[in-house]
């Protein structure tokens, strides 16, 4: 069902009725209120809500185990994240531009994700460990107020985009030199710092500009160091 990019306005009415529905995109609207249960829609693959003014928290979406795409983004959705454990189909995960807080939760069980976007929210504490999510080719974490060290990330070596700019992440880059695909790479805006005798060069590829604009300095070694 294709609803987007229309005039639509109030809550969305209730769809439980439609159990064969695969695909739903009501985004670029003017939604509101809450996120409706969907519980019964276990067949969808495609859930499209971004782009509208649904606020609240996000129901319980585990039914939902058929989900490949899920977009919430560009909304006024508050709370944490919910367990998302179950969609182990997930391939594309787009929660960005809401006002979501509190930690990241544990997102290892989405062994199938290329695409994880949850930027511009308020998002504090550490980044979890990303480490099973090897498929991953685009990683966006930036516009929060995540602190800690970045953990490692040699085993993401499909991706190609990273962006953790703009959050309170300090302490020494980790080793990047797997990350072969990378082409776009911003860790600016937080309090980072290269170990000494960094060898950029294993980023040759990462356009220049976002190297440029990273102006890391060379971690201090203590005396005992």
């Amino acid at each position: 069902m294709l609803l987007n990019n229309n005039q639509f306005s109030g809550s969305v009415p209730d769809l439980s009725a439609l159990s064969n529905l695969t695909w739903l995109n009501l985004s670029h609207n003017q939604w509101s209120g809450s996120v409706p249960d969907l519980s019964a829609l276990a067949n969808l693959t495609i859930l499209g809500l971004s782009n509208n003014q649904f606020g609240g928290s996000v129901p319980d979406l585990s039914p939902l185990t058929n989900l490949t795409h899920l977009a919430l983004n560009n909304n006024q959705l508050s709370g944490s994240i919910p367990d998302l454990s179950a969609l182990s189909n997930l391939a594309w995960l787009n929660l960005s531009h809401n006002q979501f807080s509190g930690s990241i939760p544990d997102l290892s069980a989405l062994t199938n994700l290329t695409w994880l976007n949850l930027s511009h929210n308020q998002f504090s504490g550490s980044i979890p460990d990303l480490s099973p999510l090897t498929n991953l080719t685009q990683l966006a974490l930036n516009n929060n107020q995540l602190s800690g060290s970045i953990p490692g990330l040699s085993a993401l070596s499909n991706l190609t985009h990273l962006d953790l700019s703009h959050n309170q992440l300090s302490g020494s880059v980790p080793d990047l030199s797997p990350l072969t695909n990378l082409t776009h790479l911003d860790l600016k805006n937080n309090e980072l710092c290269l170990p000494e005798g960094t060898d950029l060069s294993v980023l040759s590829d990462v356009v220049a500009t976002h190297l440029e604009s990273l102006n890391l300095p060379t971690c201090e070694v203590g005396p005992n160091g």
